[in-house]
This record gives C-alpha cells, structure tokens and sequence, in this order.
C-alpha cells in the first residue's frame, strides 16, 4: 500500500484526487496538509510514496513545496496536479526543478502519472541501490587492493630483514637492521627492541626507532605482562585495560601498544615493544601482531644463532681447563700483532714458560693433582696480564703470554715476577701439600729475534730450554 501526501487547501479538490486513485484500483492511505508547517512534521512521521500538489497558496506555493521536498524526501515522486492551478505556474514550477521526480498531469490523467511515477521511482531505487552496492564492492576491493599490496611489501621487506640477521656476525649489526627496517615494516609506529641481561634479569633498550624517548630504558621481567606470561600482551585502549609497568598511564607512552617477547631455544632472549604513532594505520590489529610476532621470532633466531657461534667459536680459542686462550689463537692473534707492530714501529714481546718436572707430579700424585697446579697457575697468569696482552696454555705444562708494545727489558721483568709469584704458590690436593712447584721461562722480542710468528716463537722456545739446561726455575733471554 502507497503512502500519499496531498498539498491541497480545499479539502474537495483533495477527495476528487483520492477518488480517481480509488476508481484506478490503486491501493493507498493519503494525508492531506494545507502549511509547510504540517507538510514538515507528516514528511517527519513517515517518508510518502508520492507528493501530490494542486493547491494554490501564495504563503506555500508550488515552488517553495517541491523545494522542501527536495530537502526532507529528494527521492520521493512531486507530482502537480492542473485544474485549480495555472498550467504556466506548474510548468515554470517543474522547469525550476533540479530532479527528475517532478511529474505534471490533469485530473483525468492523475492515476496513470502516478503509476509512472511510483514505477520510476522504484527504478530509481533500485539503480541508486545497484550504484551504492557497486561503490561499495569497488571500496572494498580497493581496500583489499592495498592490503594485499602493503602485505606484499611487508613480505619482501621481512625477507630483506631476514637475510640481514642471518648473515649478522656481531650484536650490532643485529640492531643496525632492526633500527633500518623496522619504520619500514611498522610505519608510523614508535619501536624499541631490549635484551635481557641476566645479572638480576633486567632489559636494556639496543635498538629504536620513531620517538626513542617514551619508554624506559631500563626494567626488569616483572614490569612486562608480555614477558610474565610468555606471549604477546596487547593494549587496544589504556584507560581500560592492564598496563605494564614500564608504560606508564601518567607519560606520553599511554598509548595503544604492543609487547612481543623474543623466544629461544626455551629461553627469554628480550622484548620487542610497539606503540602506534598514528591512527591511520591501513592494517588490521591482526596482521599488525602476525607481522610483529615472526619480526620477534627472526630476531630472536638470530641472536640465539650469534650467541651459539661466539660460544663455539669461544670454545675453540679457549682451553677448557685453565680458561685461557690456546695455541691457535695465539698463532692467529701474533700474526695480527706483528703486522701492527711492524706498521707503527712498536716492540712487541713473547714469554713461553714450561711447569717444571710436572711429569712428576702426575706420576705421584695422579693427574688430579696436575689440573690443581694447572688452573692454579694458569689462573696466575691472568692477574700478571694487560688489557691489551693474551695469556695462553699452548699445551701439556706449556704457557705463553704475548705483550704488544713491551720491550725486551719490560717482558723480562714481567717474567721474574710471574717465576717469583708462582714460586711462592702453596697448593693443597687431598692431604697432600703441593709446594716446591717452579717453571723455567724464555723471552723474544719483535724484531731482533724474529719478524714471523714462527721465528719469534721458536727464539722463546730456544730461550726456555736454556733456562731448563741451566738448572730451571730461572728466566732466559733470546
């Protein structure tokens, strides 16, 4: 059933209207309104099929009505109806409209016009609602458009990001390509990446981009719900939800953030922390945390890869008994020296040093004991060394330590006080007492007794069996 509204001021006008509707068969329920004040409120009680015009009313003319419809109903069909109005005013009326729902008719003709009318409407309807469906979709898939673009280039940043940890050798190269791609990965977001440090399992920030000064830069496991329950803690809207304690309520850093912790191997490596700078972001909360999630494994990865190397690698430089450096580090890192020294005309020195009758001691008291003297004097070693010189157990009983830019007379020196302090150690093993325990020494410098690794070691050598031909427990130079 139509819904009509008749702009009429004489109400049989009005009725002859509805009756030739009625005769038509056209089943509808009319209201009739004679002021702009009642057209408003009817038009505000419910939108009418149709809007009938055949009044004449200086204070609400035909022009002034369609132009309140076209504001409160524009899709709604205003039809003038001719015979208590001039022709000329209905047809200069429809010329000054604006839309193509103004119809014109007689009496007589009244039904099929509002036929056409309501049928043309509903086209109108139906092609406005087709436009807006299509508007929609076209949005959509544009939308879906840029997603999927952003996505893709999130895709070969990541790898570009990958590739870069894996070939990393040194901690800072890690925090060189997060600082470098994260911005690119998170655009306008503010990013920090800390590690744990295990003295008292505090986090320190190593890497950050956007604004570096909204989060501590220290806190501890505790401070972060990511970190106590070992997976991402995400807060949409800070006044409502948990705060960690490193974001404050009452700081800048109150903002919507994310905290992905970095996993490796079953252990806490560190935290990856994420504040949306900018609300604009095209991505959606969930690919925002898949994205930071595989950022914060490939990190992690790395830096459990880089620690395993530098442990190996340690391992393979080091003895493991005396903790000191072995023989192929010290062949390595004698070549480098030398170079150095040679460059900047620096003296450079080596003292090679043996346990004197050790063999001894293993034969009577059992290798036991032999470890005890070799930690102990091994152990000595490192209080007698610079930052700069290496100590190292070149195998069995034997030591040396290098001292770059150490004459001949300085490593001598420091050679009689390492016999001196190793004479004077008092070892316990079992019940036994560990005394008596000496070591013979030879001293070479760079370059009067060799300018390769081989020569200069080897003078040492030469120098040290002199010092055990001689009687031991002495130092002997090249």
């Amino acid at each position: 059933m139509h819904k009509i509204l008749i702009v009429e001021d004489v109400e049989v006008v009005a009725d002859l209207q509805i009756l030739m509707l009625i005769r038509a068969g056209i089943a509808f329920e009319a209201r009739r309104v004679e002021t702009a004040e009642d057209f408003t409120r009817q038009i505000g009680l419910a939108v009418p099929d149709a809007i009938l015009y055949s009044a004449s009313m200086p204070q609400f003319s035909g022009f002034v009505a369609l132009a309140k419809a076209q504001s409160l109903c524009p899709d709604t069909p205003f039809i003038f109806v001719s015979g208590t109005h001039s022709k000329e005013t209905a047809a200069e009326t429809r010329k000054r409209a604006t839309i193509d729902c103004v119809f014109t008719t007689s009496l007589a003709e009244l039904p099929s016009t509002f036929d056409r009318a309501i049928k043309e409407a509903e086209e109108r309807k139906k092609r406005k609602a087709q436009e807006s469906a299509i508007a929609r979709l076209s949005r959509m898939y544009a939308d879906q458009a840029r997603e999927l673009e952003q996505l893709n280039v999130q895709h070969v940043t990541l790898r570009k990001l990958s590739r870069y940890l894996k070939a990393g050798v040194t901690p800072a190269e890690i925090y060189s390509a997060i600082e470098c791609f994260g911005p690119q990965l998170f655009q306008g977001t503010n990013g920090k990446l800390y590690l744990v440090h295990p003295p008292g399992k505090h986090l320190e920030s190593v890497a950050a981009w956007g604004d570096k000064s909204l989060t501590g830069q220290v806190f501890t496991i505790q401070d972060c719900w990511g970190l106590r329950q070992a997976q991402p803690h995400r807060v949409l809207d800070p006044q409502t939800e948990l705060l960690c304690g490193h974001v404050t309520a009452g700081s800048n850093s109150a903002q919507p953030y994310l905290c992905v912790p970095l996993f490796a191997e079953g252990e806490t490596l560190g935290l990856l922390h994420l504040r949306r700078a900018k609300e604009e972001s095209t991505s959606s909360i969930e690919s925002f945390l898949n994205l930071a999630v595989a950022v914060a494994e490939e990190t992690g990865l790395a830096l459990a890869n880089l620690r395993a190397r530098d442990s190996l690698h340690e391992q393979s430089i080091r003895d493991s008994l005396t903790g000191l450096y072995n023989r192929r580090f010290l062949e390595e890192f004698l070549l480098r020296e030398l170079a150095r020294a040679d460059r900047k005309k620096h003296p450079l020195s080596v003292i090679t040093m043996d346990i004197d009758h050790f063999k001894r001691i293993n034969d009577t008291l059992g290798h036991g004991a032999g470890d005890i003297v070799l930690r102990r004097v091994g152990l000595l070693l490192q209080g007698f060394v610079r930052q700069s010189d290496i100590a190292c157990r070149v195998g069995g009983e034997e030591f040396s330590v290098l001292l770059p830019e150490a004459s001949m007379q300085i490593a001598t020196q420091r050679a009689e006080a390492i016999r001196k302090a190793v004479q004077e150690l008092k070892l316990k093993y079992e019940d036994h007492t560990l005394s008596d325990i000496t070591i013979s020494l030879g001293v070479a410098a760079f370059p009067d007794h060799g300018t390769t690794p081989v020569a200069l070691l080897h003078a040492a050598d030469q120098a040290l069996y002199d010092a055990k031909y001689r009687g031991r427990d002495r130092v002997a130079s090249a």
